[in-house]
Protein backbone atom coordinates (compact mmCIF):
# COMPACT_ATOMS: atom_id res chain seq x y z
CA UNK A 1 0.00 0.00 0.00
CA UNK A 2 1.55 3.28 -1.10
CA UNK A 3 1.27 6.00 1.52
CA UNK A 4 2.70 8.89 -0.48
CA UNK A 5 3.62 9.90 -3.97
CA UNK A 6 7.24 9.29 -4.89
CA UNK A 7 8.38 11.35 -7.85
CA UNK A 8 10.38 9.48 -10.49
CA UNK A 9 13.41 11.55 -11.50
CA UNK A 10 15.36 10.96 -14.66
CA UNK A 11 18.35 13.28 -14.89
CA UNK A 12 16.78 15.41 -12.17
CA UNK A 13 18.17 16.67 -8.90
CA UNK A 14 17.92 15.15 -5.45
CA UNK A 15 18.39 17.21 -2.33
CA UNK A 16 22.01 17.59 -1.26
CA UNK A 17 24.18 19.90 0.80
CA UNK A 18 24.41 22.32 -2.14
CA UNK A 19 20.59 22.60 -2.08
CA UNK A 20 20.59 23.77 1.54
CA UNK A 21 20.80 26.95 3.54
CA UNK A 22 21.11 27.21 7.32
CA UNK A 23 19.91 29.91 9.69
CA UNK A 24 20.24 30.56 13.38
CA UNK A 25 17.58 32.89 14.76
CA UNK A 26 16.77 33.85 11.14
CA UNK A 27 20.36 35.01 10.49
CA UNK A 28 21.98 33.06 7.66
CA UNK A 29 25.33 31.47 8.44
CA UNK A 30 27.33 30.44 5.40
CA UNK A 31 30.10 28.42 7.03
CA UNK A 32 28.10 25.35 8.08
CA UNK A 33 29.60 22.06 6.97
CA UNK A 34 27.23 19.58 8.63
CA UNK A 35 24.32 18.99 10.97
CA UNK A 36 23.49 15.85 12.95
CA UNK A 37 20.46 15.11 15.09
CA UNK A 38 18.46 12.05 16.00
CA UNK A 39 14.82 12.06 17.08
CA UNK A 40 13.51 9.24 19.25
CA UNK A 41 10.10 8.26 20.53
CA UNK A 42 10.86 5.65 23.16
CA UNK A 43 7.78 3.51 23.79
CA UNK A 44 7.33 0.82 26.43
CA UNK A 45 5.05 -2.20 26.52
CA UNK A 46 2.63 -2.67 29.42
CA UNK A 47 2.64 -6.38 30.20
CA UNK A 48 -0.35 -8.33 31.44
CA UNK A 49 -0.43 -11.42 33.61
CA UNK A 50 -1.72 -13.93 31.05
CA UNK A 51 0.24 -17.07 30.27
CA UNK A 52 0.85 -16.18 26.62
CA UNK A 53 2.98 -13.20 27.58
CA UNK A 54 1.12 -10.84 25.28
CA UNK A 55 1.40 -7.12 26.08
CA UNK A 56 -1.78 -5.27 27.16
CA UNK A 57 -0.72 -2.20 25.23
CA UNK A 58 2.05 0.35 24.94
CA UNK A 59 2.74 3.84 26.20
CA UNK A 60 2.58 6.91 23.97
CA UNK A 61 6.29 7.30 24.46
CA UNK A 62 8.94 9.70 25.62
CA UNK A 63 10.23 12.06 22.94
CA UNK A 64 13.84 13.20 22.77
CA UNK A 65 16.33 14.68 20.35
CA UNK A 66 19.78 13.20 20.98
CA UNK A 67 23.25 13.26 19.49
CA UNK A 68 22.74 16.74 18.07
CA UNK A 69 25.61 18.82 16.75
CA UNK A 70 26.36 21.42 14.13
CA UNK A 71 29.67 21.50 12.28
CA UNK A 72 31.13 24.65 10.83
CA UNK A 73 34.32 26.42 9.90
CA UNK A 74 36.12 27.95 12.86
CA UNK A 75 35.38 31.52 11.74
CA UNK A 76 31.64 30.74 11.60
CA UNK A 77 31.78 29.03 15.01
CA UNK A 78 33.43 32.10 16.52
CA UNK A 79 30.81 34.40 14.96
CA UNK A 80 28.01 32.20 16.36
CA UNK A 81 29.53 32.02 19.85
CA UNK A 82 30.08 35.79 19.91
CA UNK A 83 26.48 36.45 18.78
CA UNK A 84 25.09 34.16 21.50
CA UNK A 85 27.42 35.59 24.17
CA UNK A 86 26.15 39.11 23.40
CA UNK A 87 22.60 37.91 24.18
CA UNK A 88 23.51 36.50 27.60
CA UNK A 89 22.90 38.54 30.80
CA UNK A 90 26.63 38.97 31.43
CA UNK A 91 27.56 39.41 27.76
CA UNK A 92 30.04 36.51 27.93
CA UNK A 93 28.34 33.17 28.74
CA UNK A 94 26.96 31.56 25.59
CA UNK A 95 26.03 28.08 26.91
CA UNK A 96 22.59 29.00 28.29
CA UNK A 97 21.38 31.19 25.43
CA UNK A 98 18.64 29.49 23.43
CA UNK A 99 18.51 29.69 19.65
CA UNK A 100 16.41 28.40 16.79
CA UNK A 101 18.13 26.44 14.00
CA UNK A 102 16.59 26.16 10.53
CA UNK A 103 17.89 24.04 7.67
CA UNK A 104 16.09 24.45 4.36
CA UNK A 105 16.57 22.44 1.18
CA UNK A 106 15.24 23.82 -2.11
CA UNK A 107 15.71 22.10 -5.47
CA UNK A 108 13.36 22.58 -8.46
CA UNK A 109 10.06 21.06 -7.27
CA UNK A 110 11.27 19.92 -3.82
CA UNK A 111 11.28 22.07 -0.71
CA UNK A 112 11.96 20.76 2.80
CA UNK A 113 12.45 22.72 6.02
CA UNK A 114 13.85 21.17 9.20
CA UNK A 115 13.67 23.21 12.40
CA UNK A 116 15.33 22.59 15.76
CA UNK A 117 13.74 24.49 18.65
CA UNK A 118 15.11 25.36 22.08
CA UNK A 119 18.74 24.75 21.10
CA UNK A 120 21.60 25.48 23.49
CA UNK A 121 25.32 24.89 23.03
CA UNK A 122 26.38 21.89 25.14
CA UNK A 123 30.14 21.79 24.45
CA UNK A 124 32.69 22.01 21.67
CA UNK A 125 34.89 19.70 19.64
CA UNK A 126 37.59 21.41 17.64
CA UNK A 127 39.65 19.77 14.93
CA UNK A 128 42.53 20.72 12.70
CA UNK A 129 45.18 18.58 11.07
CA UNK A 130 48.19 18.99 8.86
CA UNK A 131 46.92 19.45 5.33
CA UNK A 132 44.98 21.79 3.09
CA UNK A 133 41.62 21.47 4.91
CA UNK A 134 40.15 24.36 6.87
CA UNK A 135 39.70 24.16 10.65
CA UNK A 136 36.30 22.72 11.60
CA UNK A 137 34.48 23.03 14.93
CA UNK A 138 31.78 20.55 15.91
CA UNK A 139 29.45 22.08 18.46
CA UNK A 140 27.24 19.65 20.40
CA UNK A 141 23.82 21.16 21.10
CA UNK A 142 20.86 20.21 23.24
CA UNK A 143 17.53 20.41 21.40
CA UNK A 144 14.00 20.55 22.86
CA UNK A 145 12.17 19.32 19.76
CA UNK A 146 12.31 19.20 15.96
CA UNK A 147 9.78 19.91 13.21
CA UNK A 148 9.79 18.87 9.56
CA UNK A 149 7.84 20.79 6.91
CA UNK A 150 7.17 19.98 3.28
CA UNK A 151 4.86 21.73 0.80
CA UNK A 152 2.21 19.09 1.57
CA UNK A 153 2.29 19.08 5.39
CA UNK A 154 3.63 21.90 7.57
CA UNK A 155 5.07 21.26 11.03
CA UNK A 156 5.20 17.45 11.13
CA UNK A 157 6.45 16.06 14.44
CA UNK A 158 7.37 12.60 15.64
CA UNK A 159 5.30 13.14 18.81
CA UNK A 160 1.61 13.89 19.37
CA UNK A 161 1.24 17.68 19.74
CA UNK A 162 -2.56 17.94 19.87
CA UNK A 163 -2.34 19.64 23.26
CA UNK A 164 -0.39 22.48 21.62
CA UNK A 165 2.48 22.47 24.09
CA UNK A 166 4.93 23.41 21.35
Amino acid sequence: MATGKDVFRRNGYELSWSSSSAKINNDEFYGFTGVDYEEKLEKAFAWGMDKAGVPRGRTKGKYSVEGSSIKMYKSTALALIEALARKSPDGKSYGNVQFHFTLQYVEDDISVTEELFGCEIAGAKRSISNGPDAAIDEIPISVMYAKLSTPNIQGMTLFDNRQGRY
